[in-house]
């Protein structure tokens, strides 16, 4: 079996030198860096940004200057043939004796004027009379709105069926009298209060004292002698 070695393996080999590439030259001139590097210090040197008293600002000097008008050289389609001149002559000779105005007359006065179709009239249309597509389309979406509705209440008052209990005598009497038990509590808190009401505070309190009586006295009002239905 061979070795991949060799004897010829020992010679040593010629060094290859790579060849050197051009020197690399900017496209752009080399003065614009220096230029633009004279003034980044100190700025422009004293003098040399002294005015030309001769050297100004002249009227329409900055508008820009428009060439010279010139012809168009631009080609215009023609969309119709050029008339004939008169120096021009019939091709091979032929010439035509048709008297042409009185030929156009003969021709208008003897053609029939053109047939016009009457319009339709709207009571001999096809769909007059009849519901338009659009109101059916509209009937159709009125009468499921409150189809819907109908089923949404009527799941709202099987909900609430459920949660209401009537009250009894008894305890619309217990209610009344417990009211008029805290009216009289209030209507004592009331009288004690002074005549004078120098304070704010005393104010606010103789102004809620007020509030609660009235309330009280509408919601005994509103419990006598009527069904009272507690909904929970």
């Amino acid at each position: 079996m061979q070795s991949g070695e060799s004897i010829y393996d020992l010679i040593p080999k010629p060094v290859e030198v790579p060849e050197r590439p051009p020197i690399y030259v900017s496209q752009h001139p080399k003065d614009v860096d220096a230029e633009r590097r004279s003034k980044a210090t100190f700025g422009h040197a004293i003098g040399s940004l002294k005015p030309i008293p001769t050297n100004f600002l002249k009227s329409h000097a900055k508008e820009p200057v428009l060439p010279s008008p010139e012809r168009p050289t631009r080609e215009r389609a023609t969309l119709k043939p050029p008339v004939p001149s008169k120096e021009e002559r019939p091709t091979m000779g032929l010439v035509s004796k048709k008297n042409f105005v009185y030929a156009n007359a003969v021709e208008n006065i003897l053609s029939k004027p053109p047939t016009k179709t009457a319009p339709t009239r709207m009571t001999e249309k096809p769909e007059y009379g009849k519901v338009p597509k659009y109101l059916e389309t509209i009937k159709s979406q009125i009468s499921a709105e409150k189809a819907f509705i109908a089923a949404r209440e009527e799941e709202l008052a099987k909900e609430q069926s459920g949660r209401t209990r009537e009250l009894s005598q008894e305890e619309v009497d217990g209610l009344v009298r417990d009211m008029k038990i805290k009216w009289a509590k209030l209507n004592d808190a009331y009288g004690r209060l002074p005549f004078t009401l120098d304070v704010p505070s005393k104010k606010r309190k103789k102004e809620e004292l007020e509030k609660e009586m009235t309330q009280l006295e509408k919601d005994i009002k509103r419990l006598q002698g009527r069904r009272v239905v507690v909904v929970y």
